[in-house]
């Protein structure tokens, strides 16, 4: 019988097909991975995921996942987060997001965090992730387009935005007032033209790794879940309340 697998996924990876023999669904929320195993999934990828206007996916519903046996990995964006707290309990973590947030070097999860457009417009980005501004500035810097201490300056003014305010305009109008229009606008350019998109190469080798063998199964998997009384009554009592995947 041919495994099923699933992935979920949004402005991670906009205007990218996934291949075929893995369901793409939109970002996890709340319950997904619980409704992704009881639909017979036995590898699922996490990439993207809802929160604020919406219950994140739930670190107890990937462990029950892992306790069936169900091969989870996550990267790029709250799957990386999801699997830096969780990879000592068997979620597999990939990609250069998840080793920094797994080290402590990253701490906060608005690295990862965008504004994006609904599913009829495909998850369309709106704003930044930290993370790409991150790699992409520390990518001109050795290319010699940026002096170091006017790329930690740039670093330290963007993370001071909320999430949802870091815009390659907001980017623009920072440099200008560091370096001048001139300076500034051939900056953008070469940003624009030379974007690091660290999240979205994460996320392909997640795609990699859910077409490829799987990592061998936790050994404890059986051990890292416990069904107490707030999952059953989130879960078995009142399944009929967890969002349908999609």
């Amino acid at each position: 019988m041919k495994t099923k697998i699933c992935l979920f996924v949004g402005p991670t990876l906009f205007r990218e097909p996934t291949p075929a023999g893995i369901v793409r669904y939109g970002p996890a929320a709340l319950g997904s991975v619980f409704r992704a195993v009881e639909a017979g999934y036995r590898r699922i990828g996490v990439v993207d995921g809802f929160f604020g206007n919406a219950p994140s996916v739930w670190h107890k519903e990937i462990l029950y996942a892992i306790s069936r046996g169900v091969d989870v990995a996550g990267a790029g964006s709250m799957g990386a987060l999801r699997a830096a707290e969780l990879w000592t309990l068997g979620m597999v973590g990939l990609g250069r997001i998840f080793r920094l947030f797994r080290s402590g070097a990253w701490t906060d999860d608005d690295e990862v965090a965008v504004i994006h457009a609904t599913k009829e417009l495909d998850f369309q980005p709106v704003s930044e992730a930290m993370a790409n501004v991150r790699f992409t500035l520390r990518s001109l810097t050795r290319k010699g387009v940026l002096e170091r201490r006017l790329e930690q300056e740039i670093v330290r003014r963007m993370k001071a935005f909320h999430f949802s305010g870091r815009t390659k305009e907001a980017l623009r109008q920072q440099l200008i007032e560091l370096v001048g229009r001139a300076k500034g606008e051939e900056v953008v350019d070469r940003f624009e033209r030379e974007f690091v998109d660290a999240k979205r190469q994460d996320a392909r080798v997640l795609v990699r790794y859910l077409t490829g063998p799987r990592a061998k199964p936790w050994p404890r998997a059986s051990k890292v879940f416990s069904p107490t009384d707030h999952w059953r009554g989130q879960f078995e009592t009142e399944i009929a309340d967890v969002p349908p995947l999609g």
